[in-house]
């Protein structure tokens, strides 16, 4: 069986899949990018037992069907080099995969296809259809608030429902919590949700780079399922009960805060200068038309920046992590940023978009 395609092509689809093969792994199958070819495709797969991508790449006129698993680090370190070959030639015979470009060849070992795991249909109530590139900001927008603590294995993913023609994603640490709202079509009025994990979500934002246009997105009991014209993404769904994500959301925080979103970030990552991973702490000082940062740690320093905001109201003073505020800030698309204030010790709301909020909790200054 021999195929060609263009260097660019296939080194692009199977540097894709091949992102997901495990850097360690007991099972050294795993480690290997199976390639079928069947109905005039050739069909990339990896896993890691919890994600498994399949990338689809035309075959051309070739009629044979066959496949074998090939090292994921060898052939994608190869096939980098061949990158900008017009053609590079894939040959299966005997349990060997021959590359050939340019006059040269590697003949690389390879396994028995038929070993490798499969992860069965996923079954779900349907399908809704959402661009990726949405579905990629939202990603985008969210995750720096999940978190990394593995005990709080359900605070580890990211909340993904569909209700209506809306599909919201939320992330949660415990300290914040992001939450990004979108539209989807949702011809069947299929209502779903389940706690995604993040090397999920981050391998799809890959993916949707490579495969462009409407995803197809469908939940079962256990799995998440995204497809895509070039390929599929499918992984095992963290188990547990999310936690009501609305009632996190401040509801009657009377004071608001307008302010440029540049300002902002700038100011509070300058004042984070002074801080520590001790003493992590930036105090805001609210009073009418301007915002006070400051901080000050022990054996590093101390700085006080000014920003103009609009704000008419009493003098208010709260602390935050600024990591906290910094993450929400770099991913806003809008200008101005709104904040809504409590009292100094219940969470603050940010709006840092359309459709998109993030709450912060403050931190108690000693």
């Amino acid at each position: 069986m021999k195929l060609n395609f263009s260097g660019k092509d296939l080194y692009c689809g199977f540097n894709l899949v091949a992102g997901i093969v495990p850097s360690s792994e007991l099972k050294g199958i795993l480690k290997g990018v199976k390639m079928v070819v069947k109905n005039k495709y050739a069909e990339l797969i990896a896993t890691d037992l919890e994600v498994l991508v399949k990338y689809l790449l035309p075959a051309g006129e070739g009629e044979e069907e066959g496949g074998i698993i090939v090292p994921a680090v060898r052939v994608s370190n190869v096939l980098r080099e061949w990158a900008g070959n017009e053609v590079v030639s894939v040959s299966i015979e005997e349990g060997n995969c021959t590359l050939r470009s340019g006059g040269g060849y590697f003949k690389i070992a390879g396994e028995d296809f038929r070993q490798f795991p499969e992860i069965g249909r996923v079954e779900t109530k349907g399908l809704v259809e959402v661009d990726g590139g949405v579905i990629s900001d939202m990603i985008g927008k969210v995750v720096h608030a999940a978190s990394t603590v593995k005990v709080r294995s359900m605070l580890c993913g990211v909340f993904v429902k569909v209700t209506g023609n809306d599909i919201i994603m939320v992330a949660a640490d415990g300290n914040r919590m992001s939450s990004v709202k979108r539209k989807v079509n949702n011809a069947d009025a299929i209502s779903m949700d389940g706690i995604v994990a993040v090397k999920c979500l981050l391998f799809l934002q890959r993916f949707v780079s490579e495969c462009k246009g409407i995803l197809k997105l469908g939940m079962g009991e256990q799995r998440v399922y995204f497809a895509g014209d070039k390929g599929e993404v499918v992984s095992q769904l963290i188990e547990g009960q999310y936690p009501k994500y609305e009632e996190l959301i401040p509801k009657e925080n009377d004071k608001r805060v307008e302010v440029n979103r540049n300002e902002l970030l700038s100011g509070v990552r300058m004042a984070s200068f002074m801080t520590n991973e001790e003493y992590r702490i930036v105090k805001f000082v609210f009073k009418q038309g301007k915002l006070m940062l400051s901080s000050r740690t022990a054996d590093v320093g101390e700085a006080e920046l000014e920003i103009a905001v609009g704000y008419d109201g009493p003098d208010f003073e709260i602390s935050f992590d600024p990591q906290y505020v910094i993450d929400a800030l770099k991913v806003s698309d809008s200008d101005t940023v709104i904040i809504e204030l409590g009292d100094g010790g219940s969470a603050a709301l940010f709006r840092t978009g359309y459709e998109q909020i993030d709450v912060i909790m403050p931190i108690e200054m000693k």
